[in-house]
């Protein structure tokens, strides 16, 4: 009787990491900022002062927020959760800060997370952009645009660097 012995050709493995390194190569490359760069101003002047000028977003606002069914979605459960939040915002020139508050809608909140703070706010352009962090090290990005004391926009959340849960909010000021 012969004896086979099935062998793995030598470039298999070579080429299990080169594809290795192809895919490594193929994600977002690192940015990096020389040490003696000089920061870019965050907002013009103009756009500032016209934000300080505007009658502010401070006050409570209330609404929902809906999630969206993204694909691989990490909770494919949470596909259009719907939950009630709420944004107390205080602004101060085009700075925005404040505290987040999510409560059960058709589906609890994501992780269990009731309670943010809005750590970094700005108004521009006539838009509000929020972000939100979460007692579970998690934070969401809020985009909107107010109008006639009704914000509409989107959200993402992320963490550990890759997106979580991605969707649209409407939130009404009730002082």
């Amino acid at each position: 009787m012969e004896k086979t012995s099935e062998k793995i050709p030598w470039w298999w493995p070579a080429l299990a990491v080169l594809a290795l390194l192809t895919g490594c190569a193929a994600s977002e490359p690192q940015q990096s900022t020389p040490s003696n760069a000089q920061p870019a101003p965050a907002i013009a002047p103009a756009a500032e002062s016209a934000a300080a000028q505007q009658s502010g977003l401070t006050g409570l606002w209330e609404g929902t927020s809906t999630s969206n069914c993204m694909p691989f979605q990490p909770d494919i459960g949470r596909c259009n959760a719907v939950v009630k939040i709420t944004l107390n915002i205080f602004q101060q020139g085009s700075t925005l800060t404040g505290r987040y508050t999510c409560t059960i809608g058709n589906m609890v909140c994501r992780d269990s997370n009731t309670t943010g703070t809005i750590a970094d706010g700005k108004v521009r352009d006539g838009a509000a952009a929020l972000r939100v962090m979460l007692p579970d090290g998690s934070s969401c990005l809020f985009n909107g645009r107010p109008s006639n004391n009704t914000m509409t926009g989107s959200y993402f959340c992320m963490q550990g660097g890759g997106y979580i849960e991605q969707g649209r909010f409407q939130v009404q000021r009730n002082y």
